[in-house]
């Protein structure tokens, strides 16, 4: 992976004006990582390097399309420059919105996540409905599809080894999947794809912003309400966890919902397992305990 100061002086060139002051604001993974910086003119930044999976695509179609959804009152950050570095490596700079997270990645939640921020979230969740444009290749649902019934990208073998207890969820995942195998949802709303509540800003009295855009696209916002209802759960929050199932339930329909826990639990434990050496082990464990609540509470009441 390129050090910080190959970056710094990469994206000094390209923005006219010195750029210092590098923080992490994650861990270093294999894929990438990210820091926060200052740019002499510009202020607050942040600057994100990845590796692969067609970053440079992705990006472009994100410094494309956020601006609209920004437009419709979603606080989205600004895409500032994005570009190469060497063969491998991606590099995004983005203005850095106020705020601190909605709750740390592995902290714990303080009881409840209160009435107010839970409701501002559904309406910024809202404000993904309806992209009006065509998908064509961030076709998400698709992809979902594909990964689920297909067998893309070797998911269904990578999660199981996340940890011990993932193996036997992701037998049981199959199994539920089974009267709804081959469905696919249509890619008619924004998805940001990895809505979790890190990613999520706050000022302690309202939401500054949403960020993490990498694998923005056009799919169904039902899946992020249930990635929203994951972390919660994980965090001990039932209540918030339903309301945001049940929500995705109106967006998706119950088989709709069944497709998008199963794919966003072995896409999560997908990737615990290939950066165990960021997230460590517990990850795992915390994800597999939430989602058998959640199959339970859906088994039970029959609504998926």
């Amino acid at each position: 992976m390129p050090a910080w100061r190959e970056v710094q002086l990469l994206v000094s060139s390209e923005l006219g004006e010195p750029v210092s002051s590098a923080e992490p604001l994650v861990p270093a993974r294999r894929s990438g990582t990210t820091w926060a910086a200052r740019a002499q003119r510009t202020g607050a930044i942040v600057v994100k390097l990845r590796h692969g999976d067609r970053a440079y695509e992705k990006t472009r179609w994100c410094a494309a399309h956020l601006p609209a959804l920004g437009t419709r009152g979603y606080p989205v950050p600004t895409i500032l420059w994005h570009g190469t570095l060497g063969a491998q490596w991606h590099v995004t700079v983005q203005n850095r919105i106020s705020g601190r997270p909605l709750f740390a990645l592995d902290g714990p939640m303080d009881g409840p996540m209160d009435g107010p921020i839970l409701e501002a979230l559904l309406r910024l969740v809202e404000l993904q409905a309806g992209a009006g444009i065509p998908a064509d290749d961030r076709d998400f649902t698709g992809y979902v599809a594909n990964v689920l019934f297909d067998d893309w990208d070797q998911v269904w073998a990578d999660a199981p080894r996340a940890c011990a207890a993932a193996g036997p969820l992701c037998a049981r995942l199959r199994r539920w999947l089974q009267p709804v195998w081959g469905l696919r949802l249509p890619p008619v709303d924004y998805a940001h794809n990895d809505l979790n509540l890190s990613n999520v800003l706050t000022d302690g009295a309202r939401i500054t912003g949403v960020v993490d855009w990498d694998e923005f696209g056009l799919g169904s916002r039902a899946l992020d309400l249930v990635a929203l209802a994951v972390d919660c759960e994980r965090r001990g929050d039932r209540a918030a966890a339903d309301r945001l199932l049940a929500r995705a339930a109106e967006v998706a329909g119950d088989d709709g919902v069944r497709c998008l826990v199963s794919y966003r639990v072995i896409g999560g434990l997908a990737v615990y397992t290939h950066e165990r050496q960021a997230y460590g082990d517990s990850l795992g464990d915390e994800e597999c305990t939430a989602v058998s609540a959640i199959l339970d509470r859906l088994q039970a009441t029959g609504g998926a």
